[in-house]
C-alpha cells in the first residue's frame, strides 16, 4: 500500500493544476454537493470525542490523498452558527442596528477570521522551517490551508464555551461577584487553553513533524492564569461579547 503524500507537490498532482483551492471551487457549487451530515458529525465528536473527531480526520485524508479540507460545509456552519450567536446576543440584550453589525463583525471577522490568519500563518511559518521536521522528510510541506483547517477546528470549542454557554450563563455570571468570577474566568480559561490543545492535536496528525509539544504550552499559561485571576482579575467583565 503506498504511504499519505506529505508534500504539497505531491497533493497538488494528485488534484490537477487549477490554481484555486477545491475547497473553494466547492463553494460556488450547489448545495447537494456539500456534505453537511458530515461536518455535524464532526463538530459534534470535536466537543464531546475529539481524539476519534481527529482520527477520523486522518483516515479520511489517507482516502482523499490530502489534508485540508475540500469540502466547505464545516466552515459554512462555523460562519452560521457565530452569525445566529450574534443575532440572539443582540436581540436579547436590545443592541440597535449598529450593536448588532458591530458585534457580528468582532465575532465573525475578528475572533474568527483575523484570529485564525494570524494564529495558521504563524503556525506555517513557524511548522515549515526544518527544525520541526524529521531529516527524512524535509521537503515536506504543511499547507496553510490545513493549518487553517487546524484553526477552525479548535475554534468551535471557543464558540460552545464564550458564544453558547457565556449566553446562557451570564444570569448567573451577574448574580454574584465572586460567582461571576469563578464561572466566568472558568469559561475564559477553558476555551482558549482547550484551543491549543485541539491545535496540538491536529498538528499531531503530520507524520513528518517532530517537536511540536510547545504547542500546549499556551495552555499550562492559560491554567495558570486561571488561577492568579481568581484573586480578583475578571476576565469574562473585559472580554465578553456584552461589552460589544
Amino acid at each position: 500500500m503506498s504511504s499519505l503524500p506529505t508534500s504539497s507537490k505531491d497533493l497538488n498532482t494528485s488534484h490537477g493544476r487549477s490554481p484555486i483551492p477545491i475547497v473553494l471551487r466547492r463553494l460556488f457549487k450547489t448545495p447537494k454537493n456539500l456534505d453537511f451530515e458530515t461536518a455535524i458529525w464532526e463538530m459534534l465528536h470535536l466537543i464531546f470525542k475529539p481524539r476519534k473527531a481527529f482520527r477520523s480526520f486522518y483516515y479520511q485524508r489517507q482516502t482523499k490523498n490530502q489534508w485540508a479540507r475540500d469540502d466547505p460545509s464545516f466552515f459554512i456552519l462555523q460562519i452560521g452558527l457565530l452569525t445566529v450567536s450574534s443575532i440572539v446576543w443582540s436581540i436579547v440584550y436590545g443592541h440597535s442596528i449598529f450593536g448588532f453589525l458591530k458585534m457580528m463583525i468582532n465575532m465573525i471577522f475578528v475572533d474568527f477570521f483575523f484570529f485564525g490568519f494570524a494564529v495558521a500563518t504563524f503556525f506555517w511559518l513557524l511548522l515549515n522551517r526544518p527544525t520541526f521536521k524529521f531529516r527524512s522528510a524535509l521537503d515536506s510541506q504543511v499547507e496553510w490551508a490545513y493549518c487553517f483547517d487546524v484553526h477552525c477546528n479548535a475554534f468551535l470549542i471557543i464558540w460552545v464555551m464564550l458564544y453558547f454557554l457565556q449566553f446562557l450563563l451570564l444570569p448567573i455570571i451577574h448574580l454574584h461577584k465572586w460567582i461571576g468570577l469563578f464561572v466566568g474566568n472558568s469559561l475564559y480559561c477553558f476555551a482558549f487553553a482547550h484551543y491549543f490543545i485541539l491545535t496540538f492535536y491536529g498538528y499531531s496528525q503530520l507524520a513528518f513533524l517532530k517537536s511540536i509539544n510547545f504547542i500546549l504550552f499556551p495552555a499550562l499559561a492559560f491554567a495558570v492564569l486561571y488561577f492568579i485571576s481568581l484573586v480578583g482579575i475578571d476576565l469574562s467583565s473585559k472580554l465578553s461579547f456584552y461589552n460589544y
